[in-house]
C-alpha cells in the first residue's frame, strides 16, 4: 500500500450532504483478483516447502558458526539460488491468476454506478467481515503505544478505515466507521507508523509488541486476501464522479489505514480486553466432551500450503498489476527482483512456529466476539441492523411510533452454580430490553431488506435464518469442523440449548449450557 498523499490544507470545505449524493461510477479492474481464481498447485507448494527447508536448515546452530554476519536474507541469497530458481519457474507456470472459463469475447467489464452514501456502509462490511482482529481494531481496543520521546502509554487505540476522495477543486475525507466525515489533515492525527510500537492482549498479533508499519502491513494483506473487493482502492483508483449541481468529472479515491490513539490512565496496566470482577467471562468454555481423546492434530514446524499462498498471493498480485501479466522468459531480466524477495519470505515462513492442535475450548468473552463477527459477516443487512436501524412501529392497541429498532444478540452461559449474559456486540452484560408485543409490525426505509412493512416474528425467523444458511467460514487459524466452530455453528442455529462445560478461573470443569438469543429492540426518537 502506498503512503497516502496529504491533502491540500488550503482547499475549501466540502459539504458533506452534496458528497454523500455523489454518484460513483466503478469500472471493475482487469487484473484484480475479483472473479479470478487464485491458487498455488501441488508443484507450486513443494518448490517452496524445498526452498523453506534449505532456509531453516542454513539457519541451523550447525550452519549458522560459517557465516561470518547473521543470516539475514540478503546473505543467504547466493546460497539459495537452485531453490529460489525453482521456486521461480513454479511461480511463472502454476501461480497464476486464472481468467474465468469461457469468458464472453471483447466483452467489457461491469461498470458500476453507486450513490456514495450506499457505498460507505458496503465498504465497511467488507473491511469488518475479513477478520474478527479487524472488526475488534475498528471498534477500539486498549492498547500500549510507544512514541519516541514519550514512552509506552495505555489507552484505547481504534483502527481508522477511512475513505479519501478527489473530484474537480473538491477534497473530502469519510471515516467509515463513524460516518464522520473529516477534511484531511482536520481532526484526525495519525500515529506515525515508522516509529511507534503496538501492544495489546485484545487481539492475538498483539500479544507481543510490534512496529506499526508491520502491523499495518499484515491488515493489508489481510484485506487483499480475505476481500479481494477491497483491494484494488487501497491505491489511488481513478473514477468518475456525477456531483448533484455539476457535470461529470474525473478525480480519483482511496482507501486508508491509519490508527488513532486515545491516552487513559486507568488503561495502563489491564491485561484482558474485558478483565471485570464483576463479569467474569474470561471463564472457559468448551462443547461437551466425548468420552474419546480428540486427535492431535499438530504438525511438524513449518507453514501449511495455505501459509504459503497467504504470503505469496499478494506479491502475485502486485507483481501482475506491474508487470500486466508473469512474464514467460528472461530477456530482460525483470523477475530476477523476485529471488531475494522469495529467500526474504521463506525465511520468515521457517521461523512460523508449529501448528497448536485445535482448540478445545475458549473464553466467554472470546466467544461472544466471534459470535459478533460471524453475525456480521452473514452480510450487509446483518451489520445494519445490528447498529441499528431508524423505523416505524405499530404495536397492537397503539399508534405508530419512530425510532430505532436494533437486532441485539445475548448469549447465555449457565451452570447449576453460575450465570452469565453478555450483549455480543458491547461484551457486556445486556442492558434491559422491553420486548415488542406479539403481532408488533415494523417498517424501516433505510434498510434494503425490508422495506416493506413486516411483522415482528417474521422478521425473527428471517434473521435466524439469515444465520443458519450461511456456509460459515472457518476462523482464521482454525478449521471448520474443529470443537469451538462446532460449537458456534450449534449457537447461530438458533438451538434452544446447547450442552457445554465450564470452568471458571481457578476452579474445576462443571456441566451446563449455552445459547444464543436474539431480541428487537426498540428506542423510541
Amino acid at each position: 500500500m502506498s503512503e497516502p498523499q496529504l491533502l491540500n490544507p488550503e482547499h475549501s470545505p466540502f459539504n458533506p450532504l452534496k458528497v454523500r449524493q455523489t454518484i460513483l461510477k466503478l469500472i471493475p479492474s482487469k487484473t484484480s483478483p475479483k472473479g479470478a481464481k487464485c491458487c498455488l498447485d501441488p508443484g507450486a507448494i513443494a518448490a517452496w516447502e524445498n526452498l523453506i527447508a534449505k532456509v531453516a536448515e542454513m539457519r541451523g546452530p550447525e550452519a549458522v558458526p560459517h557465516f561470518d554476519s547473521p543470516p539475514t536474507p540478503e546473505i543467504l541469497t547466493p546460497y539459495l539460488l537452485p531453490e529460489a530458481c525453482q521456486v521461480l519457474n513454479a511461480f511463472k507456470q502454476a501461480a497464476i491468476l486464472t481468467p474465468e472459463p469461457n469468458p464472453a469475447p471483447n466483452t467489457p467489464p461491469e461498470t458500476r454506478f453507486i450513490p456514495l452514501e450506499d457505498w460507505i456502509p458496503e465498504l465497511l462490511w467488507y473491511a469488518v467481515s475479513s477478520s474478527e482482529a479487524v472488526m475488534r481494531l475498528i471498534s477500539g481496543i486498549p492498547a500500549h503505544i510507544f512514541q519516541p520521546e514519550q514512552g509506552w502509554d495505555g489507552g484505547m487505540v481504534r483502527l481508522v478505515l477511512g475513505l479519501r476522495g478527489q473530484s474537480g477543486d473538491c477534497h473530502w475525507f469519510f471515516d467509515l466507521a463513524s460516518d464522520r466525515p473529516c477534511p484531511y489533515p482536520g481532526e484526525l492525527v495519525p500515529l506515525d507508523s515508522k516509529t511507534t510500537r503496538i501492544q495489546s492482549d485484545a487481539v492475538a498479533p498483539l500479544r507481543e509488541s510490534i512496529p506499526l508499519g508491520d502491523f499495518l502491513s499484515q491488515l493489508c494483506q489481510q484485506l487483499h486476501l480475505a476481500t479481494p473487493e477491497l483491494a484494488r482502492f487501497l491505491q489511488p483508483t481513478a473514477v468518475e464522479f456525477l456531483e448533484p449541481g455539476s457535470p461529470w468529472q474525473v478525480g480519483q479515491i482511496q482507501l486508508t489505514l491509519e490508527f488513532e490513539f486515545v491516552r487513559d490512565p486507568e488503561l495502563e496496566f489491564f491485561s484482558e480486553p474485558f478483565s471485570d470482577p464483576d463479569h467474569p467471562t474470561s471463564a472457559k468454555i468448551r462443547p461437551v466432551q466425548p468420552l474419546v481423546d480428540y486427535p492431535d492434530s499438530s504438525r511438524t514446524p513449518g507453514p501449511s500450503g495455505g501459509g504459503i499462498a497467504a504470503e505469496v498471493l499478494p506479491l502475485l498480485w502486485d507483481w501482475q498489476e506491474k508487470n500486466h501479466g508473469i512474464p514467460r522468459n528472461n530477456n530482460r531480466g525483470e523477475e530476477s527482483e523476485l529471488i531475494p524477495l522469495f529467500v526474504a519470505i521463506a525465511s520468515r515462513l521457517a521461523l512460523t512456529p508449529p501448528q497448536l492442535p485445535p482448540p478445545l475450548e475458549i473464553s466467554i468473552d472470546e466467544l461472544a466476539s466471534q459470535l459478533l463477527w460471524k453475525m456480521l459477516g452473514s452480510g450487509l443487512e446483518a451489520m445494519q441492523w445490528i447498529a441499528g436501524v431508524h423505523a416505524r412501529i405499530l404495536q397492537p392497541e397503539r399508534e405508530w411510533e419512530a425510532g430505532m429498532v436494533r437486532l441485539v444478540g445475548i448469549l447465555t452461559v449457565e451452570t447449576p452454580r453460575l450465570s452469565w449474559e453478555i450483549d455480543i456486540a458491547t461484551g457486556q452484560p445486556p442492558s434491559p430490553v422491553t420486548p415488542l408485543a406479539s403481532g408488533t409490525v415494523i417498517q424501516s426505509d433505510r434498510s434494503g431488506w425490508y422495506p416493506e412493512a413486516i411483522a415482528l416474528e417474521q422478521l425473527s425467523a428471517r434473521l435466524w435464518a439469515g444465520l443458519s444458511g450461511v456456509s460459515w467460514p472457518s476462523t482464521p487459524g482454525k478449521m471448520a469442523g474443529e470443537p469451538v466452530e462446532t460449537l458456534m455453528a450449534a449457537l447461530l442455529a438458533g438451538e434452544d440449548t446447547i450442552g457445554v462445560e465450564i470452568c471458571p478461573s481457578q476452579q474445576y470443569w462443571q456441566s451446563g449450557w449455552a445459547q444464543l438469543g436474539l431480541a428487537i429492540e426498540f428506542i423510541p426518537s
